[in-house]
């Protein structure tokens, strides 16, 4: 699953930043590119964290849910505080960027992402191979 999100990311923002390129230019572009960066960053270490726990301490899932995504929260807003603190990235198209891509990317996954879990329709259980 995380693999296919930063297939689909990879892809969707080397679209985003040539729209963003012809749209605005250097910056606009740098700036679309940073913000799916970091929306695929964020998704891609909440699904290791998350899925290391769901192997190891199910129990603790919630938690460590609740971890990430403060976790994720406060290293997007290090980072917006840093960029702003630059000229080189205009940080509304960032921002805007980072909403789109992350919705973007979960919506994506759940609707097409389902199909590639569970049994495959005609597929013998280990139960019917025996």
């Amino acid at each position: 699953m995380v693999r296919r999100m930063v297939r689909r990311g990879a892809v969707a923002g080397l679209v985003a930043a040539g729209v963003l390129w012809l749209v605005g230019g250097y910056t606009y572009a740098l700036s679309g590119a940073l913000g799916v960066a970091l929306a695929l960053g964020n998704l891609w270490l909440a699904a290791r964290v998350i899925g290391g726990v769901a192997d190891r301490h199910p129990e603790l899932l919630m938690a460590a849910g609740m971890a990430t995504f403060v976790g994720g929260l406060l290293v997007v807003s290090i980072a917006a505080f840093a960029m702003r603190a630059t000229a080189v990235v205009d940080f509304p198209i960032t921002g805007m960027t980072l909403i789109g891509a992350h919705l973007g990317l979960v919506l994506w996954e759940a609707a097409t992402g389902s199909r590639d879990v569970g049994p495959k329709l005609g597929a013998k259980s280990q139960s019917q191979r025996s």
